[in-house]
């Protein structure tokens, strides 16, 4: 494919914040993406450029890109990784070739004719037909570094319901109906003056603990009847400082931590929970998965959509399901070779978004053509997550 026009510009993100935008054309066919930006970033992620940089890097390398003929994404995306020329995309920020590396793939299908969909599913080798919609994972409590009330005490990132139902539309719709029950619930309790909603359009209200937003879930779960189940990202590494964990006015060992864990997953019937340790600790991870085996332990920032990381994390037994984060390593067929090795190691993938959104909807795609586990996409409500929720609903149309 000859890619006869391209650029970038600066764009706003959902908190307001710069990121870029990439335009590409070819053929009669235009394209467009943007990459999102995460407030808690995990040490091992791909670097990102200022954007007003960015933007000049790409003139530098523009002609390059034009003057090429590419016949793949494997092939652009390793033309990226060569004029980076650094291990961790140091030179032109994940960022920008992110925003590449997608807008070529949506030309891309375009040209072939396909659904972005099965375009993905197709330069996997992971047989789309074969594939699911994902699971929805709904982000409806914001904590730690995604809470906006000054007065939660919540140490705990994320704090999630998954619903029970197979079916991507009913899943979706009872998610929206718990949300707004949810919201009803902590204006009468905190007052609506002290309900607003958090980066990921979760509601951030003055908690008192991590087990008081729990309790608030499981009991309205219960008295509701509604089938979902609790899923907390706990993003540790934000609180582990000089080998501990400070949590709800308490310091812990990893060993105390695992037990206050164990304790909140027994009682609350947890369904998952996502960096209960803290970025380097993979030994960790390992015991508590022994622990509790039946439990899906997700890893993000232990591995950060990195083929190296998620290696050593699987020979170690460090978890058994990962984020993905396509911004986090900068580049889709990166990304797809740390969703095939998830894959072909029997671990579940969830296909994520980050805090500082755009209305790109391409993870949806790339969710449902990987056939990955789940999808975070934040609370289904504000515009930017429910761009992705109801990308999936228009491909269950089409027909996975």
């Amino acid at each position: 494919m000859k890619i006869f026009d391209a650029s970038i510009k600066i764009i706003k993100d959902s908190r307001g914040k710069d990121t870029l935008e990439a335009e590409m054309k070819a053929e009669n066919f235009l394209a467009l993406a943007s990459a999102p930006s995460g407030k808690s970033r995990g040490a091992h992620e791909a670097f990102v450029l200022e954007p007003q940089l960015a933007v000049k890097k790409f003139n530098e390398i523009k002609l390059g890109i034009l003057n090429r003929e590419f016949n793949s994404q494997q092939e652009f995306d390793d033309f990226l990784n060569y004029l980076d020329g650094s291990e961790n995309k140091g030179n032109l920020g994940g960022n920008l070739t992110l925003v590449l590396s997608l807008a070529f793939a949506r030309l891309k299908a375009k040209t072939e004719g396909k659904e972005l969909f099965k375009y993905i599913g197709d330069i996997s080798g992971i047989k789309y037909a074969e594939s699911r919609l994902p699971r929805p994972f709904f982000n409806v409590i914001n904590g730690g570094a995604h809470a906006t009330n000054p007065k939660s005490k919540l140490d705990f990132q994320e704090f999630q319901i998954i619903s029970e139902a197979e079916d991507f539309g009913l899943a979706l719709g009872l998610g929206q109906e718990f949300y707004q029950k949810l919201r009803s619930f902590l204006e009468n309790k905190f007052g609506k003056e002290n309900v607003i909603l958090g980066d990921e359009a979760g509601f951030s209200c003055p908690f008192e603990s991590n087990e008081q937003a729990i309790e608030i879930l499981a009991d309205l779960i219960v008295k509701s009847n509604y089938p979902l189940k609790i899923g907390l990202d706990v993003a540790a590494s934000q609180f582990y400082k000089d080998g501990k964990y400070s949590a709800g006015g308490k310091e812990y060992s990893a060993e105390e931590l695992k037990d206050f864990y164990i304790k909140l997953i027994e009682t609350y019937k947890i369904f998952f929970i996502e960096d209960p340790f803290s970025e380097e600790s993979f030994d960790d991870f390992t015991i508590l998965r022994q622990n509790k085996p039946e439990l899906l332990i997700i890893t993000d920032d232990l591995t950060t959509t990195n083929f190296e990381r998620l290696k050593n994390a699987i020979n170690k037994k460090s978890g058994n399901a990962i984020l993905v984060k396509p911004n986090q390593i900068g580049t889709l067929t990166e990304t797809i070779n740390v969703i095939k090795l998830a894959h072909e190691n029997n671990w579940q993938e969830v296909v994520s978004h980050r805090s500082g959104e755009t209305i790109d909807d391409f993870i949806a795609d790339l969710a449902a053509g990987t056939g990955a586990y789940g999808i975070k996409a934040g609370a289904p409500s504000a515009p930017e997550r429910m761009a992705k929720y109801n990308r999936l609903l228009r491909i269950g149309e089409l027909g996975n």
